[in-house]
């Protein structure tokens, strides 16, 4: 099983923290260490300034759960375009970074994974000038400003690797608006063209794994959206192309890197004004089926890690895990923690026989074999379709997403939403 877990976003809260292991998360992600909170003045450091930090990590490590930490935010002094602090480095002060770098990564040993920035394809004049998003992207530039991003990276790793060579370095977090190659009528795609632009600008050797974000929204009752996403449907919708485009990349240029999906959810978002203001129990049960897709579907097309974004609280676009009542925990949450312990000691196995109207993934275990099925999307105006399928002879149970017994008494069953299927081949 690869790795799956969520982003938190109270690091000193010990009872989040606690419910982020009694999910089964084994990765867990933060965003993040700000640069300019840190250091401020050039060369003069606030460390205390991560106490906070501090708790998670020393929790968290306790668990044997790894962490993903986001480092971005540069301070006035090192900015490329003053003001900006999502913006790019001054290319005079790559040095300085790669030496906040060093001196971070020492200080957290333990910490696995060091991301550089979120969201870095995106141009600084779409985003607040502090904004968690990005902003790294050059939408004057040919490549969208990967090449500059890569020549910080060929300063900053190095370092980083000489303070601990376990350390993994990731992308920033790409956001991949939509299909260069396949661009939706007047959409401008030009930003998914920074992960080229790092490639072509010779960054490759100074990464460890690229990280990229993909979430579909909820939309007519449905999880259409998934699949037809208009920016990224010609290569199998927003989660599946984003992967398709990026290894498509990297087989162009020679590369061969793990990829870590490092946002993802389904969303309510508020355009969606018949589902999601607020939104009813039919989403919350949707959000629960597309944890099941997504984690078993990432596992499949052999992405090393799954992030949930993200865990406590309401949640952007009510996106989070675990939800606001830590008491009373989400159907999304309980479905992550049913697939968790489920699927433990499988392996992949392929994908399902083929069947009129369903998808789905086989994996193997010691002594069974499980079916993870859910039905086809189809594109509105047409309705969501419930799938029957028919049943193995060797048939021993049947679970839905959240791990209730709904095995049927005879060999066919209908569903509407993902279900575990168990049965001796």
């Amino acid at each position: 099983m690869p790795r799956m877990g969520s982003e938190f976003r109270h690091p000193a809260d010990e009872g989040v923290l606690s419910l982020l292991v009694d999910v089964g998360a084994d990765v867990a992600r933060y965003n993040g260490v700000v640069w300019y909170v840190v250091e401020p003045q050039q060369g003069v450091r606030y460390w205390e300034r991560l106490s906070r930090f501090d708790t998670a990590v020393r929790y968290l490590d306790a668990q044997g759960i790894d962490l993903i930490v986001v480092v971005r935010g540069a301070p006035g002094w090192a900015q490329k375009q003053y003001g900006v602090a999502c913006g790019p480095i001054a290319a005079e002060h790559f040095a300085d970074f790669a030496a906040f770098m060093q001196a971070l990564v020492r200080r957290y040993p333990s910490v696995r994974y060091w991301e550089l920035g979120n969201e870095p394809d995106v141009d600084p004049a779409l985003v607040a000038a502090d904004s968690v998003f990005g902003c790294w992207g050059d939408k004057d530039a040919p490549d969208y400003g990967g090449a500059y991003y890569a020549a910080m990276l060929q300063t900053v790793y190095p370092a980083i690797k000489q303070a601990n060579p376990q350390a993994q370095v990731l992308l920033g977090g790409l956001l991949l608006d939509c299909d260069p190659d396949n661009p939706p009528e007047g959409a401008d795609c030009a930003s998914a063209r920074f992960f080229e632009g790092v490639l072509a600008g010779g960054g490759a050797p100074f990464f460890d794994g690229v990280s990229f974000h993909g979430y579909p929204a909820y939309s007519a009752g449905s999880l259409w959206m998934d699949t037809f996403y208009p920016g990224w449907a010609a290569r199998g919708g927003v989660v599946a192309g984003k992967i398709a485009y990026l290894r498509t990349l990297m087989q162009r240029y020679g590369v061969e890197k793990p990829l870590f999906h490092t946002e993802s959810s389904l969303l309510c978002p508020e355009w969606n004004t018949a589902d999601c203001l607020p939104p009813g129990d039919d989403f919350f049960q949707a959000q629960a089926g597309y944890v099941v897709r997504l984690l078993t579907r990432n596992w499949a097309l052999g992405v090393d890690v799954t992030i949930w974004y993200d865990f406590e609280g309401q949640g952007w676009r009510y996106a989070s895990l675990l939800g606001a009542d830590a008491s009373n925990p989400k159907p999304a949450y309980r479905a992550f923690h049913f697939l968790r312990r489920k699927l433990a000691g499988t392996t992949y196995a392929g994908e399902i026989p083929p069947s009129a109207g369903v998808q789905g993934y086989a994996f193997a275990g010691p002594e069974q074999t499980t079916w993870v099925v859910w039905p086809a999307d189809v594109m509105p105006p047409a309705a969501p379709v419930p799938a029957e399928i028919s049943l193995p002879p060797g048939l021993l149970y049947v679970y839905d997403a959240l791990g209730r017994d709904i095995t049927p008494l005879n060999f066919t069953l209908t569903i509407t939403s993902p279900v575990y299927i168990d049965w001796i081949p």
